[in-house]
């Protein structure tokens, strides 16, 4: 898998986080979200296009987001919705993975990949769309 480049590192929606191209990914557990990371390393992605978050992490990552952008831009469309969620599933304990998969190949095979584990949801985010995946 390519990494990245810098202009499509993880952005904004008016603020609120919408990292286009990227699978969040949370898992139920930590020692599922790492077994993926490591047989996505094993299939040839870069440590870069698969970064494992711990549940605090994101939660306080998520909180800070959410308070930071509270103006009407930031809560059209639904990006606002999808990072309460990933606090939601944070605040439960869930792991994450922000995999880099900007096409539909790549989403295909990072799924395929994530659906030997249990996973609490998966999030594509593509240029108009957030996508849920199960």
């Amino acid at each position: 898998m390519r990494n990245q480049t810098t202009e499509n590192r993880p952005g904004t929606d008016f603020g609120i986080f919408y990292p286009l191209g990227y699978l969040v990914v949370a898992f139920p557990n930590q020692e599922d979200a790492r077994q993926v990371q490591r047989d996505l390393m094993a299939g040839g992605y870069d440590q870069a296009d698969c970064e494992f978050y711990t549940c605090k992490e994101v939660a306080d990552a998520a909180q800070r987001n959410l308070a930071d952008n509270k103006g009407f831009l930031a809560r059209l469309g639904w990006s606002d919705e999808a990072v309460k969620a990933h606090l939601e599933a944070a605040k439960q304990g869930s792991a994450f993975l922000l995999i880099y998969a900007p096409g539909d190949t790549d989403a295909a095979r990072a799924m395929n990949v994530i659906r030997r584990v249990p996973f609490d949801f998966a999030h594509r985010y593509q240029r108009f769309t957030i996508e849920k995946i199960k």
